[in-house]
């Protein structure tokens, strides 16, 4: 597995060929960001030949608009995450223990987005 726990080549390949390729329904589109690995000739050949799929690029720097997330979910979600912070009278010491107080303070930050938020979301990024 790739080590920084970001995305590359390697790792799409086998995201696409161990996990996409067991969900994915012939015939299908595939919409992908414009990441180097995800519009690759080699990404396009997997899609198409072993997935029997089409592979659909996003105009580039589309994806702020058009992911519901990234539209009206992580704004708030990041604030949260800082007003919690600034709360926070953790105690860690270890890395191991910050990494569980992260991960406690992200799980508190989700429950306050509300599911009607994350819905709204969903309607704002499509197109009118």
């Amino acid at each position: 597995m790739q080590g920084s726990a970001w995305m590359d080549a390697s790792v799409w390949r086998r995201y696409l060929r161990e996990v996409l390729y067991y969900k994915i329904e012939n015939p299908s589109v595939l919409l992908v960001d414009n990441f180097d690995s995800h519009v690759s000739i080699e990404s396009e050949k997997i899609i198409g030949d072993e997935l029997g799929s089409e592979l659909c690029a996003l105009p580039t720097n589309s994806t702020s608009y058009c992911q519901p997330l990234d539209v009206s979910i992580m704004g708030p979600f990041k604030q949260h995450m800082r007003d919690l912070w600034v709360l926070s009278d953790d105690n860690a010491t270890t890395a191991k223990e910050n990494r569980m107080v992260m991960i406690q303070r992200a799980i508190q930050a989700w429950e306050m987005i509300s599911e009607d938020e994350v819905r709204a979301s969903f309607v704002k990024a499509l197109p009118k």
